[in-house]
């Protein structure tokens, strides 16, 4: 990947910088009120999306902006390195967004992808479930054909923000011959159906941005199923792909963003004489440079053409040991009494789960990438 911006770039990069230095929730701590919060950043996505920085890459007639890829991962590059908000609706920009682009109609793309990238609607994802989460393939929610529609019957579990969501993506079992990943469909389900209960969980942060699903015989028409029956491992395979390989550019700027607030905090402790200290910052210093190097690497492959494959779990798995590393040594560091560590330090436990477990990634690894035997 090329790493000097063109003209068109460093013109980009001002656009963006004049617009967050008059935005007033760059910098701005975030209300601590979920309901609170959820207003705060769908305003802000909402905000960003007028001035073109949401879905810049994705097709103008669907409401992106029909702008080169490399145009968003500069916008997001700068929003990181701005300390700009997160996108409140980031499964429907990482996850399911870019599905409904690979696999949905035309009907499902008008539909649907406008109100992805304005945050009018907030989209959840239904993947994992109490008895398979690493081995997703496992499922047992069940989507029964009758007529014009499906009947929906199961549970999820660790839904984004599911208390919020208008649709969420659900990966439930069409049929039951044959290997378990070949039975799969996908559906988008309307989270205002009856026979739909969503159950927030409280976090070891205190806050509920996870939930449970409880599916109870939920009418599904058939024009919500994406693409075929049949074709949810497919689709599920796609979108953790696009999920791994292009959230670590952006990810890696933002830890280099902590990475220096922890330096000053440091410094501003009198911590930086200590050797102990300069070791811990500077393993982490080295983690997140190896991952700046795999990330560019990855996504310089994808905007040359190529498919976002099992590299990404490489990335993956690194972009998760970096952000657990910066955190714990900079809670190790600064101390349980920083509020901002303190949560980010918990938060990042979750790092290596999320997404695929630091193990299903060095799985694909081994298999997918060094070929290695099954025994």
């Amino acid at each position: 990947m090329q790493l000097r911006a063109t003209d068109q770039e460093r013109a980009l990069q001002d656009e963006v910088r004049s617009f967050l230095a008059q935005a007033p929730q760059v910098g701005a701590a975030l209300p601590r009120a979920l309901d609170d919060r959820m207003t705060v950043l769908r305003e802000w996505q909402a905000a960003c999306y007028t001035a073109g920085f949401v879905g810049r890459a994705w097709p103008g007639e669907f409401g992106g902006g029909g702008r080169p890829p490399v145009e968003q991962i500069v916008v997001d590059q700068e929003l990181a390195a701005a300390g700009a908000p997160e996108f409140v609706n980031v499964v429907g920009l990482d996850v399911l967004g870019p599905s409904l682009l690979r696999f949905g109609n035309d009907e499902q793309r008008r539909r649907y992808i406008p109100s992805i990238l304005s945050a009018e609607e907030i989209w959840c994802q239904g993947f994992s479930e109490p008895e398979a989460g690493s081995d997703l393939a496992s499922l047992r929610t069940r989507a029964t054909e009758q007529d014009d529609h499906f009947v929906l019957s199961g549970s999820k579990t660790w839904v984004s923000w599911g208390q919020y969501a208008r649709w969420c993506g659900v990966l439930a079992r069409t049929e039951t011959d044959g290997p378990k990943h070949k039975g799969i469909s996908m559906l988008i389900v309307d989270m205002r159906s009856a026979g739909v209960d969503v159950r927030p969980m409280t976090q070891i942060t205190g806050h509920a941005e996870f939930c449970e699903l409880f599916l109870d015989d939920v009418i599904v028409p058939k024009e919500n199923l994406l693409s075929r029956r049949g074709d949810g491992w497919k689709i599920a395979m796609h979108t953790l792909g696009h999920e791994r390989g292009t959230a670590a550019l952006p990810r890696q700027v933002k830890l280099r963003t902590w990475l220096d607030r922890a330096v000053q905090d440091a410094a501003a402790k009198g911590r930086l004489d200590d050797p102990l200290v300069q070791v811990q910052l500077a393993q982490a210093l080295i983690g997140v440079e190896v991952l700046r190097h795999h990330a560019y690497r990855t996504v310089g492959e994808f905007l040359n053409g190529g498919a976002v494959g099992p590299d990404s779990s490489s990335v993956k798995l690194l972009m998760a040991e970096a952000e657990q590393r910066l955190a714990a040594s900079a809670f190790e560091i600064l101390g349980p009494e920083d509020e901002f560590w303190t949560e980010t330090y918990l938060y990042s436990r979750a790092a290596s789960v999320y997404g695929g477990t630091q193990q299903i990634q060095r799985n694909i690894i081994a298999d997918r990438i060094l070929a290695l035997p099954q025994e």
